[in-house]
């Protein structure tokens, strides 16, 4: 009886743990994610690879399909881009919305992932990182997948949850068609799909048994039915697959494990530092350690790096005390599976298939490193230190991230300038042409916003829906009517730095911005 009553009382001081995290989640971390997340959303330029998703977004529904199998993502995510962009519209704003959306759902399920399993106070506390997270803003802000696979395998994993610890057939298909909608969004998604099924088979076959045969039945059931459902789509992955990525090239061990450091980098700080100036700072103080100035201790960069190795330390603090605890509840193994399997078997996929972006592709792994975080923050028992902590990973992360990030204007190559110096200039009659051809998404996006429409080419396309060759510097020599043009030059151009246009002469090279060109603008003149 004395114990019934233990855990009734335990029970009840959970119950109420969670129900102050909640009302506390939903009255102000929340809110407060989400204006973070529509602050200065449309401040930085839409960049190529997301003028490219509208682009798809705005063909027929079978070209959708065509352009997806001709690039290297999976197409669902241009229907769902297409269906909003009927509702919003295609500025900044409407478009970047959608990850917006998808992002604050990733943070509702999340937290209460966490909390029914954690606690309330764990809980808030990793969505409260999470919301001022540099990382969770900027793709929160990106008209791409990311945001959006993130929410899908959080969902995924919330059902699967409810479904081995309390056997609801609902959880079961919640995990199911968000892991197969995961899967039509990113084939990253395949690694969480992995994970789930790496815990069910621990879960179900390590010392403690959890599940019946017929859970068994189910989850085998449900695989098979996801793997049908996928078919379809496997002769354009195999074909993509033979395809490759050319300028991928594949990485050493070394190369392998900064590139790891780079995701815990980006997941914590964002793009606020450069992982190429977080190496060269860490090269140097093991090589000159004995002989470096003062200075180099206290500039900015030092901090940040300090802010990386201090979250790094937390997580895997608290990620090596799971495991010791999964050998016995299998609970515990969920979150180290989430990360550790994606994040190793991407890792080892950069040996051969080349580097990538995992903080960008294994945003879904991101939540595990922040729940780690906040799991370590709440192990420590004085209050006051707890709490003072809190509020330094949380004023850190806003400082050093979120406020760069802001401060920030421009996202990859920004045509915006560029245009605005041609808009300034031109005449009737010019022409403005883009290289690489690839960009020209960019061009026909841009232009008509500054007063340009009539000047740029018509896009000609592959039946794909790619564009073609450099076919409008190629047909610029051709168009006899056209005395002027103004060449804009992206960074990516093999041409950058040295364009030759057959019967015109170069009068004037402007770039943007002036200090680190990532976007250069050349008036040629025809020669007479």
């Amino acid at each position: 009886m004395t114990a019934l009553a233990a855990r009734r009382i335990a029970n009840e001081s959970d119950a109420a743990d969670r129900d102050w995290a909640g009302r506390l989640f939903w009255l102000g971390v929340l809110p407060l994610a989400l204006g973070l997340r529509l602050w200065g959303i449309e401040t930085q330029n839409l960049w190529l690879d997301e003028l490219y998703s509208i682009d798809v977004a705005r063909k027929p529904l079978i070209e959708i399909v065509q352009c997806a199998a001709a690039d290297v993502h999976p197409p669902l995510f241009y229907f769902v881009l297409k269906a909003w962009m009927r509702l919003f519209g295609d500025s900044a704003l409407a478009t970047r919305s959608l990850s917006a959306v998808a992002s604050v759902a990733a943070l509702v399920s999340a937290f209460r992932l966490i909390a029914q399993r954690y606690g309330g106070g764990v809980a808030l506390t990793a969505a409260l990182l999470m919301s001022v997270s540099a990382h969770q803003i900027f793709f929160a802000q990106e008209a791409r997948m990311y945001a959006l696979v993130m929410a899908l395998v959080l969902g995924a994993a919330r059902g699967y949850a409810r479904w081995r610890e309390t056997g609801a057939e609902r959880g079961l298909a919640i995990y199911f068609w968000c892991s197969l909608a995961a899967l039509y969004c990113h084939y990253f998604a395949a690694l969480a799909v992995l994970a789930f099924n790496a815990h069910f088979l621990l879960s179900a076959l390590g010392p403690r048994r959890a599940g019946t045969r017929r859970q068994a039945r189910r989850w085998l059931g449900a695989q098979g039915a996801m793997a049908l459902l996928y078919a379809p789509w496997v002769e354009v992955i195999i074909a993509q697959m033979q395809r490759g990525q050319a300028w991928r090239k594949p990485l050493t061990l070394t190369d392998a494990a900064w590139q790891t450091l780079g995701y815990v980098q980006e997941t914590t700080l964002g793009y606020a530092v450069y992982l190429d100036h977080v190496r060269e700072w860490l090269t140097r103080l093991a090589a000159e350690s004995g002989a470096l100035p003062q200075g180099f201790f206290w500039q900015p960069l030092a901090l940040n790096i300090l802010l990386i190795l201090f979250f790094a330390g937390l997580a895997l603090w608290e990620l090596c005390r799971c495991l010791w605890l999964a050998r016995t509840d299998a609970q515990a193994a969920l979150p180290v599976l989430l990360l550790v399997l994606p994040l190793g078997l991407a890792s080892a996929l950069s040996l051969r298939k080349g580097g990538m972006e995992l903080a960008r592709y294994l945003i879904f792994t991101t939540p595990a490193v922040w729940f780690f975080i906040a799991a370590a923050l709440h192990s420590i028992s004085q209050r006051r230190l707890r709490g003072a902590l809190i509020a330094f990973c949380v004023g850190g992360l806003f400082w050093q991230g979120a406020r760069v990030h802001y401060a920030t204007t421009a996202r990859d190559s920004d045509l915006r300038p560029a245009l605005a110096f041609i808009q300034r200039q031109a005449q009737p009659g010019d022409r403005v042409v883009i290289d690489p051809d690839a960009a020209d998404v960019c061009l026909t996006y841009y232009a008509p916003r500054y007063g340009l429409g009539e000047m740029i080419y018509p896009t000609q396309r592959a039946p794909t829906g790619e564009p073609t060759g450099h076919n409008q510097l190629d047909r610029l020599p051709h168009e006899t009517g056209v005395w002027r043009a103004w060449v804009i030059l992206d960074y990516r151009s093999e041409r950058f730095d040295s364009l030759a246009v057959a019967g015109f002469q170069i009068e004037r090279v402007t770039d943007f911005p002036s200090d680190y060109p990532k976007t250069r603008v050349v008036e040629i003149r025809r020669r007479r």
